[in-house]
Protein backbone atom coordinates (compact mmCIF):
# COMPACT_ATOMS: atom_id res chain seq x y z
CA UNK A 1 0.00 0.00 0.00
CA UNK A 2 1.36 3.40 -0.95
CA UNK A 3 0.30 6.92 -0.01
CA UNK A 4 1.51 8.47 -3.28
CA UNK A 5 -1.02 10.84 -4.81
CA UNK A 6 0.05 9.99 -8.35
CA UNK A 7 1.11 6.81 -10.20
CA UNK A 8 4.72 5.93 -9.49
CA UNK A 9 7.07 3.14 -10.50
CA UNK A 10 9.01 1.14 -7.94
CA UNK A 11 12.41 2.16 -6.58
CA UNK A 12 13.87 -0.85 -8.38
CA UNK A 13 12.49 0.38 -11.70
CA UNK A 14 14.06 3.80 -11.28
CA UNK A 15 17.32 2.21 -10.21
CA UNK A 16 17.26 0.20 -13.44
CA UNK A 17 16.67 3.32 -15.55
CA UNK A 18 19.31 5.37 -13.78
CA UNK A 19 21.81 2.55 -14.06
CA UNK A 20 21.23 2.13 -17.79
CA UNK A 21 21.43 5.85 -18.54
CA UNK A 22 24.54 6.37 -16.41
CA UNK A 23 26.26 3.35 -17.93
CA UNK A 24 25.72 4.90 -21.37
CA UNK A 25 27.04 8.23 -20.08
CA UNK A 26 30.08 6.53 -18.62
CA UNK A 27 30.77 4.77 -21.92
CA UNK A 28 30.97 8.13 -23.72
CA UNK A 29 32.58 10.00 -20.81
CA UNK A 30 29.60 12.36 -20.40
CA UNK A 31 29.52 14.17 -17.07
CA UNK A 32 25.91 15.37 -17.09
CA UNK A 33 22.78 15.46 -19.22
CA UNK A 34 20.75 18.57 -19.90
CA UNK A 35 17.26 17.50 -20.88
CA UNK A 36 14.71 19.92 -22.33
CA UNK A 37 11.05 19.16 -22.04
CA UNK A 38 7.60 20.57 -22.50
CA UNK A 39 4.04 19.47 -21.96
CA UNK A 40 4.07 15.68 -22.07
CA UNK A 41 7.87 15.41 -22.19
CA UNK A 42 8.59 11.69 -21.99
CA UNK A 43 12.33 12.09 -21.39
CA UNK A 44 11.96 14.25 -18.29
CA UNK A 45 9.17 12.01 -17.01
CA UNK A 46 11.26 8.89 -17.60
CA UNK A 47 13.82 9.99 -15.00
CA UNK A 48 11.67 12.09 -12.66
CA UNK A 49 8.03 10.93 -12.88
CA UNK A 50 7.09 14.58 -13.42
CA UNK A 51 4.45 14.94 -16.12
CA UNK A 52 5.23 18.43 -17.35
CA UNK A 53 2.44 20.85 -18.24
CA UNK A 54 4.79 23.57 -19.48
CA UNK A 55 8.45 23.99 -20.50
CA UNK A 56 10.95 22.39 -18.14
CA UNK A 57 14.60 21.36 -17.95
CA UNK A 58 16.42 18.61 -16.11
CA UNK A 59 20.09 18.48 -15.13
CA UNK A 60 21.03 14.84 -14.62
CA UNK A 61 24.63 14.23 -13.49
CA UNK A 62 26.57 11.03 -13.93
CA UNK A 63 27.18 11.16 -10.19
CA UNK A 64 24.96 12.88 -7.66
CA UNK A 65 21.38 14.12 -7.50
CA UNK A 66 19.37 15.55 -10.37
CA UNK A 67 17.44 18.83 -10.49
CA UNK A 68 14.27 19.71 -12.40
CA UNK A 69 13.65 23.34 -13.37
CA UNK A 70 10.10 24.36 -14.25
CA UNK A 71 8.54 27.32 -16.06
CA UNK A 72 5.76 28.38 -13.68
CA UNK A 73 6.37 29.22 -10.03
CA UNK A 74 2.89 28.04 -9.03
CA UNK A 75 3.44 24.57 -10.54
CA UNK A 76 5.99 23.63 -7.89
CA UNK A 77 3.68 22.03 -5.28
CA UNK A 78 2.03 19.67 -7.77
CA UNK A 79 5.34 18.93 -9.49
CA UNK A 80 6.93 17.98 -6.16
CA UNK A 81 4.01 15.67 -5.38
CA UNK A 82 4.62 13.83 -8.67
CA UNK A 83 8.40 13.73 -8.84
CA UNK A 84 10.78 11.19 -7.35
CA UNK A 85 13.39 13.98 -7.45
CA UNK A 86 13.37 16.26 -4.41
CA UNK A 87 15.03 19.25 -6.07
CA UNK A 88 12.27 20.94 -8.09
CA UNK A 89 12.90 24.63 -8.77
CA UNK A 90 11.37 27.53 -10.64
CA UNK A 91 13.82 28.75 -13.26
CA UNK A 92 12.42 32.25 -13.30
CA UNK A 93 11.57 34.43 -16.29
CA UNK A 94 13.97 32.55 -18.61
CA UNK A 95 15.80 29.22 -18.22
CA UNK A 96 19.33 30.05 -19.37
CA UNK A 97 20.50 32.25 -16.46
CA UNK A 98 19.36 29.66 -13.91
CA UNK A 99 20.79 26.71 -15.83
CA UNK A 100 24.09 28.49 -16.32
CA UNK A 101 24.28 29.23 -12.61
CA UNK A 102 23.67 25.57 -11.79
CA UNK A 103 26.29 24.40 -14.28
CA UNK A 104 28.81 26.67 -12.56
CA UNK A 105 27.72 25.57 -9.08
CA UNK A 106 28.28 21.94 -10.04
CA UNK A 107 31.73 22.67 -11.54
CA UNK A 108 30.66 21.49 -14.99
CA UNK A 109 32.09 24.46 -16.90
CA UNK A 110 34.80 22.36 -18.54
CA UNK A 111 32.81 19.12 -18.76
CA UNK A 112 31.13 17.11 -21.49
CA UNK A 113 27.38 17.68 -21.31
CA UNK A 114 24.92 15.57 -23.28
CA UNK A 115 21.86 17.32 -24.72
CA UNK A 116 18.59 15.39 -24.86
CA UNK A 117 15.39 16.45 -26.61
CA UNK A 118 17.16 18.85 -28.90
CA UNK A 119 13.90 19.24 -30.85
CA UNK A 120 12.53 20.94 -27.71
CA UNK A 121 15.57 23.22 -27.38
CA UNK A 122 15.51 26.62 -28.99
CA UNK A 123 18.56 27.28 -31.15
CA UNK A 124 19.26 30.38 -29.08
CA UNK A 125 19.44 28.31 -25.90
CA UNK A 126 22.04 25.98 -27.36
CA UNK A 127 24.19 28.81 -28.69
CA UNK A 128 23.90 30.66 -25.37
CA UNK A 129 25.22 27.59 -23.53
CA UNK A 130 28.12 27.39 -25.96
CA UNK A 131 28.84 31.11 -25.54
CA UNK A 132 28.79 31.01 -21.76
CA UNK A 133 30.83 27.81 -21.48
CA UNK A 134 33.42 27.82 -24.30
CA UNK A 135 35.50 25.21 -22.49
CA UNK A 136 32.61 22.79 -22.12
CA UNK A 137 31.74 20.23 -24.77
CA UNK A 138 28.07 19.89 -25.71
CA UNK A 139 27.11 16.68 -27.55
CA UNK A 140 23.81 15.16 -28.61
CA UNK A 141 22.71 12.27 -26.41
CA UNK A 142 19.11 11.89 -27.60
CA UNK A 143 19.65 8.77 -29.77
CA UNK A 144 21.40 6.91 -26.95
CA UNK A 145 18.65 7.91 -24.53
CA UNK A 146 15.99 6.76 -26.99
CA UNK A 147 17.57 3.34 -27.52
CA UNK A 148 17.44 2.66 -23.79
CA UNK A 149 13.79 3.68 -23.54
CA UNK A 150 12.55 1.68 -26.52
CA UNK A 151 12.73 -1.67 -24.74
CA UNK A 152 10.00 -1.59 -22.11
CA UNK A 153 10.25 -3.04 -18.62
CA UNK A 154 7.50 -5.20 -17.15
CA UNK A 155 6.39 -2.26 -15.00
CA UNK A 156 6.13 -0.03 -18.06
CA UNK A 157 4.03 -2.65 -19.84
CA UNK A 158 1.49 -2.45 -17.00
CA UNK A 159 1.04 1.27 -17.76
CA UNK A 160 0.82 0.57 -21.49
CA UNK A 161 -1.87 -2.05 -20.91
CA UNK A 162 -3.78 0.51 -18.85
CA UNK A 163 -3.55 2.88 -21.82
CA UNK A 164 -4.88 0.06 -24.01
CA UNK A 165 -7.81 -0.41 -21.65
CA UNK A 166 -8.63 3.29 -21.89
CA UNK A 167 -8.65 3.17 -25.69
CA UNK A 168 -10.93 0.15 -25.46
CA UNK A 169 -13.35 2.25 -23.41
CA UNK A 170 -13.36 4.88 -26.15
CA UNK A 171 -14.23 2.29 -28.81
CA UNK A 172 -16.95 0.74 -26.65
CA UNK A 173 -18.47 4.17 -26.10
CA UNK A 174 -18.47 4.86 -29.83
CA UNK A 175 -20.11 1.53 -30.60
CA UNK A 176 -22.82 2.17 -28.00
CA UNK A 177 -23.51 5.83 -28.74
CA UNK A 178 -22.93 6.60 -32.41
CA UNK A 179 -26.16 7.28 -34.32
CA UNK A 180 -27.50 9.38 -37.18
CA UNK A 181 -27.75 13.09 -36.37
CA UNK A 182 -24.49 13.45 -34.46
CA UNK A 183 -21.79 15.80 -35.70
CA UNK A 184 -18.12 14.93 -35.79
CA UNK A 185 -17.67 17.16 -32.75
CA UNK A 186 -20.25 15.00 -30.97
CA UNK A 187 -18.21 11.95 -31.91
CA UNK A 188 -15.13 13.55 -30.38
CA UNK A 189 -17.07 14.30 -27.20
CA UNK A 190 -18.02 10.63 -26.87
CA UNK A 191 -14.35 9.68 -27.04
CA UNK A 192 -13.29 12.18 -24.37
CA UNK A 193 -16.11 11.28 -21.99
CA UNK A 194 -15.26 7.58 -22.17
CA UNK A 195 -11.87 7.76 -20.50
CA UNK A 196 -11.35 11.04 -18.62
CA UNK A 197 -13.13 9.77 -15.52
CA UNK A 198 -10.83 6.73 -15.53
CA UNK A 199 -7.55 8.63 -15.32
CA UNK A 200 -6.72 8.89 -19.00
CA UNK A 201 -5.01 11.82 -20.68
CA UNK A 202 -5.89 12.96 -24.21
CA UNK A 203 -3.68 11.88 -27.05
CA UNK A 204 -4.47 12.16 -30.74
CA UNK A 205 -8.15 11.74 -31.61
CA UNK A 206 -8.29 11.62 -35.41
CA UNK A 207 -11.79 11.08 -36.78
CA UNK A 208 -13.40 11.35 -40.20
CA UNK A 209 -16.88 10.52 -41.47
CA UNK A 210 -18.21 9.90 -44.94
CA UNK A 211 -21.08 8.21 -46.73
CA UNK A 212 -20.18 4.65 -47.73
CA UNK A 213 -22.09 4.92 -51.04
CA UNK A 214 -20.35 8.15 -52.08
CA UNK A 215 -17.17 8.40 -49.98
CA UNK A 216 -14.89 11.42 -50.01
CA UNK A 217 -12.63 10.85 -46.96
CA UNK A 218 -10.26 7.91 -46.80
CA UNK A 219 -8.08 8.57 -43.72
CA UNK A 220 -8.95 9.87 -40.24
CA UNK A 221 -8.67 13.67 -40.13
CA UNK A 222 -6.71 15.57 -37.51
CA UNK A 223 -9.48 18.15 -37.04
CA UNK A 224 -13.19 17.44 -36.91
CA UNK A 225 -15.85 19.21 -38.99
CA UNK A 226 -19.54 19.94 -38.53
CA UNK A 227 -20.49 17.08 -40.86
CA UNK A 228 -23.56 15.19 -39.58
CA UNK A 229 -23.80 11.40 -39.42
CA UNK A 230 -26.55 9.79 -41.46
CA UNK A 231 -27.70 6.26 -42.13
CA UNK A 232 -25.02 4.82 -44.38
CA UNK A 233 -22.18 6.87 -42.92
CA UNK A 234 -18.93 5.34 -41.74
CA UNK A 235 -16.77 6.72 -38.92
CA UNK A 236 -13.06 5.98 -39.23
CA UNK A 237 -10.80 6.57 -36.26
CA UNK A 238 -7.23 6.75 -34.97
CA UNK A 239 -7.31 7.11 -31.18
CA UNK A 240 -4.57 7.50 -28.60
CA UNK A 241 -5.23 7.72 -24.87
CA UNK A 242 -2.32 8.10 -22.47
CA UNK A 243 -1.91 6.78 -18.96
CA UNK A 244 0.74 8.67 -16.99
CA UNK A 245 2.83 9.36 -20.06
CA UNK A 246 2.41 5.92 -21.66
CA UNK A 247 0.35 5.72 -24.83
CA UNK A 248 -1.16 3.09 -27.08
CA UNK A 249 -3.18 3.60 -30.23
CA UNK A 250 -6.25 1.86 -31.62
CA UNK A 251 -8.00 2.12 -35.00
CA UNK A 252 -11.53 0.93 -35.72
CA UNK A 253 -14.30 1.75 -38.23
CA UNK A 254 -17.98 2.10 -37.27
CA UNK A 255 -20.90 1.81 -39.70
CA UNK A 256 -23.96 3.96 -39.00
CA UNK A 257 -27.44 2.50 -39.38
CA UNK A 258 -26.67 -0.20 -41.93
CA UNK A 259 -24.15 -2.89 -42.73
CA UNK A 260 -20.86 -1.95 -44.42
CA UNK A 261 -21.05 -1.82 -48.21
CA UNK A 262 -19.13 -4.46 -50.19
CA UNK A 263 -16.28 -2.01 -50.78
CA UNK A 264 -15.93 -1.23 -47.09
CA UNK A 265 -16.21 -4.90 -46.12
CA UNK A 266 -13.38 -5.68 -48.54
CA UNK A 267 -11.31 -2.81 -47.13
CA UNK A 268 -11.85 -4.15 -43.61
CA UNK A 269 -10.95 -7.72 -44.55
CA UNK A 270 -7.77 -6.59 -46.32
CA UNK A 271 -6.78 -4.47 -43.33
CA UNK A 272 -7.34 -7.34 -40.89
CA UNK A 273 -5.35 -9.75 -43.07
CA UNK A 274 -2.51 -7.24 -43.22
CA UNK A 275 -2.60 -6.59 -39.47
CA UNK A 276 -2.45 -10.30 -38.64
CA UNK A 277 0.37 -10.95 -41.10
CA UNK A 278 2.47 -8.22 -39.50
CA UNK A 279 1.50 -9.08 -35.92
CA UNK A 280 2.58 -12.69 -36.33
CA UNK A 281 6.15 -11.69 -37.21
CA UNK A 282 6.55 -8.98 -34.53
CA UNK A 283 9.24 -11.03 -32.82
CA UNK A 284 12.81 -10.22 -31.80
CA UNK A 285 15.07 -9.97 -34.84
CA UNK A 286 12.37 -9.07 -37.38
CA UNK A 287 13.53 -6.34 -39.75
CA UNK A 288 11.86 -3.49 -41.59
CA UNK A 289 12.15 -5.38 -44.86
CA UNK A 290 10.24 -8.33 -43.39
CA UNK A 291 7.54 -6.08 -41.94
CA UNK A 292 6.92 -4.33 -45.26
CA UNK A 293 6.85 -7.68 -47.08
CA UNK A 294 4.15 -8.86 -44.65
CA UNK A 295 1.83 -6.01 -45.69
CA UNK A 296 1.22 -7.41 -49.19
CA UNK A 297 -2.49 -8.09 -48.53
CA UNK A 298 -3.19 -4.40 -49.18
CA UNK A 299 -1.93 -4.45 -52.75
CA UNK A 300 -3.06 -8.05 -53.34
CA UNK A 301 -6.66 -6.96 -52.74
CA UNK A 302 -6.38 -4.12 -55.24
CA UNK A 303 -5.83 -1.29 -52.75
CA UNK A 304 -3.04 1.07 -51.89
CA UNK A 305 -2.35 2.94 -48.62
CA UNK A 306 -1.85 6.51 -47.52
CA UNK A 307 -0.80 6.41 -43.87
CA UNK A 308 2.11 4.46 -42.43
CA UNK A 309 1.36 0.82 -41.64
CA UNK A 310 3.78 0.42 -38.72
CA UNK A 311 5.31 2.90 -36.30
CA UNK A 312 6.80 3.41 -32.85
CA UNK A 313 6.51 6.18 -30.29
CA UNK A 314 5.14 9.50 -31.55
CA UNK A 315 4.58 8.02 -34.99
CA UNK A 316 8.30 7.42 -35.60
CA UNK A 317 11.09 4.96 -34.76
CA UNK A 318 10.41 3.72 -37.38
CA UNK A 319 7.60 4.86 -39.70
CA UNK A 320 7.02 2.22 -42.36
CA UNK A 321 4.54 2.07 -45.22
CA UNK A 322 3.33 -0.67 -47.52
CA UNK A 323 5.15 -1.18 -50.82
CA UNK A 324 2.85 1.25 -52.63
CA UNK A 325 2.92 3.93 -49.92
CA UNK A 326 4.92 7.15 -49.93
CA UNK A 327 6.92 6.25 -46.83
CA UNK A 328 10.57 5.29 -47.41
CA UNK A 329 12.07 2.14 -45.93
CA UNK A 330 13.77 2.87 -42.60
CA UNK A 331 16.21 0.36 -41.21
CA UNK A 332 14.90 -1.18 -37.99
CA UNK A 333 15.19 -4.44 -36.06
CA UNK A 334 12.68 -5.45 -33.41
CA UNK A 335 13.71 -6.35 -29.87
CA UNK A 336 11.65 -8.10 -27.22
CA UNK A 337 9.38 -5.75 -25.24
CA UNK A 338 9.49 -2.97 -27.79
CA UNK A 339 6.00 -1.55 -28.37
CA UNK A 340 4.83 -0.63 -31.86
CA UNK A 341 1.58 0.22 -33.60
CA UNK A 342 0.30 -1.81 -36.55
CA UNK A 343 -2.25 0.31 -38.44
CA UNK A 344 -3.15 -0.83 -41.98
CA UNK A 345 -4.90 1.91 -43.95
CA UNK A 346 -6.17 0.34 -47.20
CA UNK A 347 -7.70 2.87 -49.57
CA UNK A 348 -9.17 2.68 -53.05
CA UNK A 349 -6.85 3.78 -55.82
CA UNK A 350 -9.10 6.71 -56.67
CA UNK A 351 -8.51 8.09 -53.14
CA UNK A 352 -12.19 8.12 -52.14
CA UNK A 353 -12.82 5.22 -49.75
CA UNK A 354 -10.58 3.91 -46.97
CA UNK A 355 -10.42 2.92 -43.36
CA UNK A 356 -7.90 2.22 -40.64
CA UNK A 357 -7.69 -0.89 -38.48
CA UNK A 358 -5.02 -1.63 -35.92
CA UNK A 359 -3.60 -1.77 -32.44
CA UNK A 360 -0.46 -1.37 -30.38
CA UNK A 361 1.48 -4.59 -29.79
CA UNK A 362 4.40 -5.58 -27.61
CA UNK A 363 7.13 -7.57 -29.35
CA UNK A 364 7.35 -11.15 -28.04
CA UNK A 365 9.08 -14.33 -29.28
CA UNK A 366 5.76 -15.74 -30.47
CA UNK A 367 4.72 -12.55 -32.28
CA UNK A 368 3.07 -9.28 -31.34
CA UNK A 369 0.87 -9.29 -28.25
CA UNK A 370 -1.97 -6.77 -28.56
CA UNK A 371 -2.29 -4.28 -25.74
CA UNK A 372 -6.03 -3.87 -26.33
CA UNK A 373 -9.05 -6.13 -25.86
CA UNK A 374 -11.63 -4.36 -28.04
CA UNK A 375 -12.45 -6.82 -30.84
CA UNK A 376 -11.49 -6.45 -34.47
CA UNK A 377 -14.97 -5.88 -35.83
CA UNK A 378 -16.98 -3.46 -37.96
CA UNK A 379 -20.02 -2.73 -35.76
CA UNK A 380 -23.25 -1.23 -37.01
CA UNK A 381 -24.26 1.59 -34.66
CA UNK A 382 -27.51 3.45 -34.07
Amino acid sequence: MTDHLFPRFSDAEYARRYGAIRAAMDKENIDALLIAGARGSSEVAYLSNYQAQSPCWMLFPRDGDATVFIHFFNHQPCAKAQSIIDDIRWYGPAPMPTLAEEIRRRNLTQSTIGLVSMRAMAYGNVTELQRQFPEARFVEFGPQFGRIRRVRSEEELVYLRKSGYLTDLACEALENNLRPGLTEQDVLSIVYNAYLKNGGDPGIHFIATTNMDSPDRFVPWQRQTSRVLETGSVVITELTVSYWGYSTQIHRPFAIGKEPTPTYRKLFDAALECYESVRKICAPGTTSEQIVAATSAIEANGFTSYDSVFHGEAGKSPELGTRSAAHPLEKWTLEENMVHVIQPNPITKDFTAGLQLGAAVVVKPGGGEALHNYPFKFPVCG
